[in-house]
């Protein structure tokens, strides 16, 4: 019935679109679509630089720009009625099964030929999740890591030295109790010493750290419930003490855990490098600096990644790949990063330019960080995390929503409900297995 109703959607949307999802050329123009999702500031820069530079490269090339919302819905919908994007923004959260779906065209052929791009100079953790059976289907736009955020001020009242790289499991445990501790903190009451979520991507961070891993090699069979899981699981756990735990956020008066760190409750945070400039922006009195995450065993973190993928429904290939490229290229990624700074570019060489260290902000939504001592206590940290491979996305694949709805279940029982470790571990394992079977038989449609 799922199924029925998005044809059906999508086919009452062909029927009254054809104006808006034209594909022709006018004027000795070829007229291509692209999308995406995110705030007004951001679509901004596609409209005001992106776009407009692009056409005036490209003048036989004519763009329309789409801001969707319902995201990965709205996709599939068009896809349905045949009138997808021709360049779509997409994210491996939900990217791996338009993948595993045939909607994104290879790009190893535009890739690798005459106009093609240096598949070198992209951080090799964003191809992980691009290519299938061979094939690649996306360029890499971003990449979204995890990392320790701590508060400056109360770290300096409880004479705790700040993080770095060489902090592990234990330093992380010592500063959580002292932080909490109004003996030892510097009489501070009510500070919560760390806080995390109690969700599958809240621990898979010192799972990876552990040296584990989720999937075997064709990421299709889960492999997370071994003795890796566990003791990393049962760290966890010894951190819950001080952690700000509850079943949902609406029990917080609908406030996340970065709130109470934004207003300076909490000595640290886990968090991703997207939180950054809002916490830059909302949190007027907080000093704060940013970290990569403890180690175990290894280093480790998580991430995800934005990325261009274009429809394998495209009537105009060729042109819908200088789009993509464009929009990946050295340039274009520094000013995306200058501007928003919620997530580093995915190419080395902007990476490493001087210009990575120039964040403008996009005024009142998104701050400036124009002090080098500020910008090195917020974002030095991601270089060195991209340049040691302090980072995975092994996780992701076509069946990370049904191994994350079993995990998060999992791993919050532990957590809340004092459930024992392998027995959760085992129950997970065995109802993602009998999900992905279910997924299979969509795939297969």
């Amino acid at each position: 019935m799922r199924a029925l109703a998005a044809t059906i959607i999508a086919l009452v949307l062909l029927s009254g679109a054809n104006a808006l999802w034209q594909r022709q050329r006018a004027g000795g123009r070829v007229e291509i679509e692209m999308s995406v999702w995110g705030m007004p500031f951001e679509n901004a820069l596609y409209l005001k630089e992106y776009i407009p530079e692009f056409e005036r490269q490209n003048p036989g090339i004519k763009v329309r720009f789409h801001h969707l919302d319902n995201y990965a819905s709205r996709i599939l919908m068009l896809r349905a009625g045949g009138i997808a994007p021709d360049v779509m923004r997409q994210n491996v959260d939900f990217g791996a099964q338009l993948i595993r779906r045939g909607m994104n065209l290879p790009l190893d052929r535009f890739m690798d030929g005459p106009d093609g791009i240096d598949r070198g100079d992209f951080i090799p953790v964003t191809w992980e999740a691009l290519r299938s059976g061979g094939k690649t289907y996306g360029i890499p736009q971003d990449i979204n890591i995890r990392a320790l955020f701590y508060n400056k001020d109360l770290f300096d009242s409880a004479k705790i030295p700040y993080p770095d790289e060489r902090w592990t499991w234990k330093e992380l445990k010592d500063a959580a109790e002292r932080l909490a501790d109004p003996a030892r903190n510097g009489g501070k009451q009510g500070i919560v010493g760390l806080l995390a979520g109690f969700h599958c991507f809240d621990w898979l961070p010192f799972y990876y750290e552990a040296g584990g891993r989720v999937w075997d090699s064709g990421k299709s069979i889960p492999a997370f419930n071994n003795e890796k899981a566990v003791e990393s699981l049962l760290y966890l756990k010894s951190l819950s003490k001080d952690f700000l735990m509850s079943q949902s956020s609406s029990e917080r008066g609908g406030l996340g855990p970065y709130t109470f760190f934004q207003n300076g409750q909490a000595g640290m945070l886990i968090d991703g490098s997207w939180r950054t400039p809002q916490l830059k922006k909302d949190g007027k009195r907080l000093r704060f600096g940013v970290a990569p995450l403890p180690r175990d065993q290894k280093a480790m973190s998580i991430s995800t990644s934005c990325y261009w993928g274009i429809s394998a429904q495209t009537r105009h290939p060729a042109e819908a790949w200088k789009l993509a490229k464009f929009l990946s290229s050295r340039e274009a990624l520094i000013r995306y990063w200058q501007t928003l700074w919620v997530a580093p570019p995915a190419r080395w060489s902007s990476l490493r330019s001087s210009e990575f260290q120039h964040i403008t902000g996009a005024g009142r939504d998104s701050p400036a960080l124009p002090d080098p001592a500020e910008f090195r206590e917020k974002c030095a940290w991601i270089p060195s995390v991209l340049e040691h491979d302090w980072t995975t996305m092994e996780f992701v694949g076509p069946f990370t929503n049904q191994m994350r709805d079993k995990l998060d279940y999992a791993v919050s029982d532990v957590l809340l409900r004092n459930a024992d470790p392998h027995a959760a571990l085992t129950k997970a394992e065995r109802e993602t297995i009998q999900q992905i079977h279910e997924a299979e038989k969509t795939f297969a449609r």
